[in-house]
């Protein structure tokens, strides 16, 4: 599907989604609908999960929501499933920026009329771990046209990423097996340039090594799984991401970082479920225990869960979606 949503530059351009109907006739106020924000992919066309196929190297990360999305549409749910700006449409994609994830969103589920007359007004805002940010910015904001959100399901949330990289970007060497974790940085950087002139500037000028800076282009036409090969991102060790400037460098991301942290929201339209990992190499438990502390202190309507298992296993079909689809399903009951 397509639809429109205002990209982080406030131009309205096309994005685009997929869109999964139950097979059982619609209830008379349309079917209740979750919309479900995907895991990091990449940051490019070539990582858009609409346009994937399992012959996709992405295909993992692409599908990880599948699970959750099959027991939602056994309840008679719909479920929609945006790409993100500069994944699913053009220009750069903010990673982890949580406006533009959120306008991702709700844009979608502003936009349901014209996918589909079945779908109703009640909503859920779900997403995994890029997507959990995604679905908890989503449910401060503004409210789609005529809808009703009723809760929003985040697993896996990331957060303080201020502190991860930190302790990420000192590592002297390339471990073998983690590439992943320097095609994030790349990602947090492109991310962090989309909404600063100042990282932006320092990209081009001296913020980044030599090597990383001949990698820049891989973040946008390459997926996560190709960024963390030897020969793109994952090549090269933490520390060796960075130029002369890193310490203007990461001191902008650092801010970036504070702006869209999930920690600071406030103001939920309704009750959060969170499900956690308690070996969660991306969200590690301590920091994920700090953020429900906060909400639970500000007084947001809470229920947590966590699974002994890592941060791709929360969405295992044993996990957390064996018992998030009854909540979800709970909460969206009366528009059934």
């Amino acid at each position: 599907m397509t639809f429109p949503a205002r990209s982080i530059d406030g131009q309205v351009r096309e994005q685009t989604g997929l869109l999964h109907t139950p097979h059982r006739p619609a209830p008379a106020g349309g079917y209740p609908v979750v919309v479900y924000g995907h895991m990091t992919t990449g940051g490019g066309p070539r990582s858009a999960p609409s346009a994937s196929d399992p012959g996709h190297p992405e295909w993992r990360r692409m599908s990880q929501g599948d699970v959750l999305c099959d027991g939602l549409l056994a309840r008679g749910i719909a479920v929609l499933r945006p790409d993100y700006e500069g994944i699913g449409g053009p220009g750069i994609h903010p990673y982890l920026i949580g406006a533009s994830l959120a306008e991702s969103m709700t844009a979608m589920m502003d936009a349901r009329a014209t996918f589909s007359a079945s779908l109703g007004d009640a909503w859920v805002a779900a997403g995994h771990s890029e997507g959990a940010v995604a679905a908890l910015w989503a449910s401060v904001g503004t409210e789609p046209r005529g809808a009703q959100l009723r809760g929003t399901a985040a697993f896996a949330p990331v957060t303080r990423l201020d502190l991860s990289v930190r302790t990420a970007r000192a590592l002297p060497l390339r471990i073998g097996g983690f590439g992943v974790l320097p095609a994030l940085i790349g990602l947090m950087i492109r991310g962090g340039a989309a909404v600063d002139p100042r990282i932006a500037d320092l990209v081009a000028h001296d913020g980044l090594s030599a090597r990383a800076s001949a990698h820049w282009a891989d973040l946008e036409s390459l997926c996560l799984t190709e960024l963390s090969a030897a020969s793109s991102w994952g090549g090269l060790a933490p520390a060796a991401i960075s130029g002369s400037r890193r310490r203007e460098l990461f001191e902008a991301l650092d801010r970036v970082f504070r702006a869209n942290d999930v920690a600071n929201l406030d103001g939920f339209r309704a009750p959060v479920r969170v499900d956690a990992a308690l070996f969660d190499e991306v969200a590690p438990a301590p920091l994920s225990r700090a953020l429900l502390r906060r909400y639970r202190s500000a007084g947001v309507e809470l229920t947590t869960r966590w699974w002994p298992t890592h941060h791709s296993g929360t969405m295992h079909a044993r996990f957390a979606p064996s018992e998030a689809v009854d909540w979800i399903a709970a909460r969206l009951a009366s528009a059934t």
